[in-house]
């Protein structure tokens, strides 16, 4: 029996740690929580606090448990319902997640953070259009959070209806003014041709030297972007060096040849290898869209997922994370190469996590350097299709360059040397899988590609083995979300401006001219 001494107590040991907590020190709220939940294991703060604290710790296997235990004591617990939604989100078990999430809706359907984080499954499942819907009934609870409205506005920006996201961003702005972000976000769907407008504001913004350096980056891309619809090469050049340098300055802890060993090793334990050089007719499982980031593969996902028995998974972190993971294995390697068991059940494992996104159509995944693990999809997935998108190199470095990438990832990017460095090992690696399966991975040029699409579309259809769709040919209409920074360029019928645009920058980006094709 708990008694008053005891709840003045957990009172006042739950506010220490709450404050602990609050302080990041994650462990300790672990330990102590722990001591409290023995004590009175019916109080759902406790489980919150232990497993929100596991989350932080990156230990999601753990966070999982904890959420669950608290179910079964204090069942249809609304918060525990969504904290295990999103720890399943977090390890990409969207099915999983989906049905805690549903259940929390369940027994309230105005639950703001259930509505938002159900929104957010959809997102990743790029059922953006869907997603809208959640956030919106969200929005009518709470017309001032701030994370709701970037998520609302890059949900519209994802199905092409800028004008809508810049509406939810004008708000953003008018609400949280400081927040640079959508300042960067509205630029990427704003013609700066004959606005100046916001082009002033954020240079005003910029002098403000209260905002953090992370805020500075973010405008300097968006001001050169402004500058960039304007023509303007010389001043879009400055910014963009300053929010590079900026961006790479924060950046802690980076590691050339860590960030890279994907690129160099897979010519050493692939060296001996032989793969069966066959040209697969049955229809694929899976297509890959693999190469630089900036050369087209977002125009190319659109295309092919325009057809009707294709879906467009976009961007997917499941073949990076599953990978980054394989090889902390001591063995992972020798049994990919040898063990026929494990290849099963790891494919069997991929498969599942794709068919989450769809369970009916050919999934369509254009994560760009997945081009590191095209031994492996050779080998667990032999009908797969290898699209690598080819583009002028110094076309894509200066985009890469022009442009910043979700959570600041690809830290090479931002820096100039490093950058020229990776695009070279990106060649070398090509020429090697070129070598290694010449009929496995069909080179979709670019330029051919923006010059002549019907003859390059009917190629690409061709060789993914599917049928002809006229469809295919108007990827505008393609509402698949768009989860990069082609979000404006994707959305738009093809043209021919960004071929050769890297002439307009040679004498301002000295890096260009040591890019080689």
């Amino acid at each position: 029996m708990i008694t008053r001494e005891d709840i003045l107590f957990i009172t006042k040991e739950t506010k220490k740690i709450q404050n602990q907590f609050n302080k990041g020190n994650f462990e300790k709220v672990i330990t102590k929580t722990k001591i409290l939940l023995k004590k009175d294991p019916s109080q759902p703060i406790f489980y919150n606090l232990i497993g929100l604290s596991y989350r932080q710790l990156n230990n999601l296997e753990s966070a999982e448990k904890i959420f669950k235990s608290g179910l079964e004591v204090i069942p249809n617990t609304p918060s525990f319902l969504i904290n295990l939604g999103a720890t399943y989100r977090m390890q990409e078990k969207f099915d999983q997640a989906k049905d805690f999430l549903q259940k929390a809706l369940e027994i309230n359907q105005n639950n703001f953070n259930a509505l938002v984080n159900y929104a957010n499954v959809l997102r990743d499942l790029n059922q953006d259009v869907e997603a809208i819907n959640y956030y919106k009934k969200a929005l009518t609870i709470n017309d001032k959070n701030e994370n709701l409205l970037i998520n609302l506005a890059g949900s519209y920006q994802m199905i092409g209806d800028f004008e809508k996201s810049k509406e939810v961003l004008k708000k953003l702005h008018k609400e949280f003014p400081q927040n640079t972000l959508a300042d960067r976000m509205y630029s990427s769907v704003n013609n700066y041709l004959n606005d100046e407008t916001h082009q002033k504001d954020m240079l005003d913004k910029l002098n403000n030297n209260s905002i953090s350096d992370s805020a500075k980056a973010e405008l300097c891309f968006a001001i050169a972007k402004s500058f960039s619809d304007q023509k303007n090469p010389e001043m879009s050049s400055k910014y963009f060096i300053m929010a590079n340098d900026l961006t790479f300055s924060s950046i802690k802890n980076f590691n050339f040849e860590e960030q890279t060993k994907y690129l160099t090793s897979p010519k050493h334990y692939f060296k001996e290898f032989i793969f069966e050089n066959n040209i697969p007719k049955e229809k694929p499982e899976l297509i890959f869209i693999v190469g630089l980031p900036r050369s087209g593969t977002t125009l190319t996902h659109q295309i092919i997922s325009s057809h009707s028995k294709v879906f467009g998974a976009g961007e997917s972190p499941i073949l990076k994370n599953i990978f980054y993971k394989k090889f902390e294995e001591k063995n992972f390697v020798k049994n990919m190469l040898n063990n026929n068991d494990y290849k099963e059940k790891l494919k069997n494992d991929i498969i599942d996590l794709f068919k989450q996104y769809n369970k009916d159509q050919i999934i369509l995944d254009k994560a760009p350097l997945n081009l590191m693990w095209i031994g492996f999809i050779k080998i667990l997935f032999p009908t797969a299709k290898i699209i690598h998108c080819k583009r002028n190199l110094k076309d894509t470095a200066l985009s890469i360059y022009k442009n910043t990438f979700e959570g600041w990832s690809l830290p090479w990017s931002y820096n100039q040397e490093y950058l020229v460095k990776f695009i070279n090992l990106y060649k070398e690696l090509m020429v090697f899988w070129h070598s290694k399966m010449p009929n496995y991975i069909f080179d979709c040029h670019y330029e051919k590609l923006v010059n002549d699409p019907i003859n390059e579309t009917k190629k690409l259809i061709n060789f993914c083995n599917l049928d002809w769709e006229d469809n295919c040919l108007d990827h505008t209409k393609n509402k698949t979300g768009i989860k990069t920074v082609s979000i404006a360029q994707a959305r738009s019928p093809i043209y021919k401006n960004s071929v050769n645009l890297n002439e307009s920058y040679l004498k301002y980006l000295d890096f260009l001219n040591n890019i080689s094709e």
